[in-house]
């Protein structure tokens, strides 16, 4: 039987499985000076273990301020912009440099819904996780968020895989190192000619849903027999017979959907973006779109 502290929650850390990128550094000794540091991150070696180490700002930034080189993603606000707990035990709110992901308030359904799923990928790579962080010549904007380049433990940028899988754009506007605005704007040509994410057209792949499990971190249909609908912490879940996938409606999405009782007994198919919460495969659902009776 499922309980109430079995129920997942937005935001909640979901498992990645995906790919390489810039590896992260060996613990590095003292008196390396920042440029050297930031030099280091297209050299490094790869490594599991995340050092402890501060990078400060470079001239043009904020002066003598520093911030720490490591922290545990604790809130994503939306695909561009997350919360980080540091190891000095504060938390800051920090935007990636070089990218720029749809807005969650846009009135333009399409765009919101891409906003949604920027910020599904960017909790279900990043939640939770340690993460390290680099930083250029200007360390804080306007707004008092720290600008920085956010590598996984996987040693994965995360600034450029986000474009490069085609949820979010390369952001250019404004300065900061020539390699990676090349690689940035390159990852971003290869997603439009690859049709992934925001170049999409078309629905989806559709699969059943045996096959969920190893889809997770995509954006794809899942078709299923709906047995159960149960209402638990917040949200409406519509769970498979064999219990392999669910979806979930935020209870204060609950108007969107006016025929969700109709899915009791039913073929439905769903579309979003493929996660897991404690090892069950599952994909929230925010708009109408997501969900169909088949």
């Amino acid at each position: 039987m499922f309980s109430e502290r079995d129920a997942p929650i937005l935001g909640e850390d979901h498992r990645s499985r995906s790919g390489t990128g810039v590896k992260v550094l060996p613990r590095l000794k003292r008196g390396i000076g920042p440029g050297i540091l930031l030099a280091a991150l297209i050299l490094g070696t790869p490594t599991r273990t995340i050092p402890a180490i501060s990078f400060a700002a470079r001239p043009g930034g904020s002066g003598a301020q520093r911030f720490p080189g490591s922290g545990v993603v604790t809130q994503i606000a939306d695909g561009d912009t997350l919360r980080v707990r540091f190891v000095d035990g504060g938390e800051r709110r920090v935007r990636l440099i070089g990218v720029n992901s749809p807005e969650l308030n846009d009135q333009r359904e399409e765009a919101a819904f891409w906003a949604f799923l920027a910020r599904r990928f960017a909790n279900f790579h990043l939640r939770g996780r340690s993460i390290r962080l680099a930083y250029d010549e200007t360390p804080v904007d306007e707004y008092g968020r720290i600008l920085a380049y956010v590598l996984t433990a996987d040693g994965v940028l995360f600034n450029e895989l986000i474009i490069r899988e085609g949820y979010a754009y390369a952001f250019l506007k404004y300065p900061f190192r020539p390699d990676y605005r090349a690689r940035f704007k390159q990852a971003e040509t290869g997603a439009k000619r690859a049709g992934r994410g925001l170049w999409h057209r078309g629905e989806p792949d559709t699969i059943a849903a045996p096959a969920a499990d190893a889809n997770l971190g995509r954006f794809v249909r899942v078709r299923f027999d709906c047995a159960a609908i149960i209402r638990e912490r917040g949200f409406i879940f519509l769970r498979s017979a064999r219990k392999d996938i669910e979806a979930l409606v935020p209870l204060d999405r609950r108007s969107a959907f006016p025929r969700l009782e109709d899915c009791a007994d039913r073929t439905i198919v769903v579309t979003g973006f493929l996660e897991a919460f404690r090892g069950r495969p599952q994909i929230i659902l925010q708009f109408p779109r997501q969900l169909e009776l088949d």
